[in-house]
């Protein structure tokens, strides 16, 4: 196994140039390797742009053991499974439908602002918090010395992300996502750990399990505000969507019916199956 771009803090990313970026060798199993850009497709950018060390550590890690599961499945012979073959073919018809109905049946189009913004006032109720629950940014360090660093520097005017990209500062992995979360979601020790920082307030180093958070609170909404429009649009749009979906499907399987050439005998196949015949 080799490691040429990931460790010791020194992402390749930053070194090189945009074009030899995508192209730099993070990891390679015997003949297979994995690139910036091969690690671009295998996470979406909103993981991967909020990722730490640790996370990267662990994405590349995930794709050697499948790689090394997979040369190994290859070279006893099972690319040639029937199994395989089978199941591949059932894969490629489904994801061929997924598609298929994904532009078919794009609902987005069809809901407008005014029915999201009449849906949120009309149904308050649903939207309302049962617990607390805290908007955060949390970094996860190596140790509580790297940690403390860290605080320094934000508190000297850096930003969350200038601090993780700072491969001196030994961070391990972050969680930056502006979603408010309750105590738990966040789990019983990170949990009490965040609900204990004041709104608007950066913590000091907080010993997490082996390592250390910090913590900087930007909100905090106690159990039975409601939550903005802007937090539920999307689950709105997926309750309004649902049962236009379902219509929408009706409509395009019935105009496939009737342009297609399809019979069915059920008793047929109750015979070929040795079952009892309809009554």
């Amino acid at each position: 196994m080799v490691w040429t771009a990931l460790f010791g803090g020194a992402l390749l990313l930053g070194a090189c140039s945009r074009q030899s970026q995508s192209s730099a060798v993070i990891a390679q199993v015997g003949d297979a390797t994995l690139t910036v850009e091969d690690l671009r497709r295998m996470v979406p950018d909103e993981v991967l742009n909020g990722a730490g060390q640790g996370d990267l550590v662990g994405f590349v890690n995930q794709w050697m053991r499948s790689e090394l599961l997979f040369q190994a499945a290859e070279a006893i012979g099972y690319g040639n499974d029937l199994r395989v073959e089978q199941r591949a073919r059932q894969a490629r018809r489904d994801i061929i439908i997924d598609v298929f109905l994904e532009d078919e049946l794009d609902m987005r189009p069809f809901i407008s602002e005014e029915e999201i913004s009449s849906y949120y006032e009309n149904n308050l109720a649903s939207f309302t918090r049962v617990e607390a629950e805290v908007q955060a940014a949390i970094v996860w360090f190596e140790d509580a010395d790297h940690a403390g660093q860290a605080r320094q520097a934000l508190n000297g005017g850096r930003s969350f992300t200038e601090v993780m990209a700072d491969t001196s500062l030994g961070v391990v992995a972050s969680n930056l996502e502006m979603q408010y979360l309750s105590r738990v979601e966040l789990g019983d020790e990170l949990g009490d750990a965040v609900f204990e920082v004041r709104a608007g307030t950066l913590s000091r180093p907080i010993r997490i399990d082996d390592g250390y958070i910090l913590v900087r609170v930007n909100d905090r909404q106690e159990a039975g505000t409601v939550r903005s429009l802007g937090e539920v649009r999307d689950e709105i749009v997926m309750r309004l969507t649902s049962d236009l979906w379902e219509m929408k499907l009706d409509e395009l399987l019935s105009r496939l019916l009737d342009q297609a050439d399809v019979s069915i005998n059920i008793e047929a196949g109750l015979e070929a199956l040795g079952r009892e015949r309809l009554p």
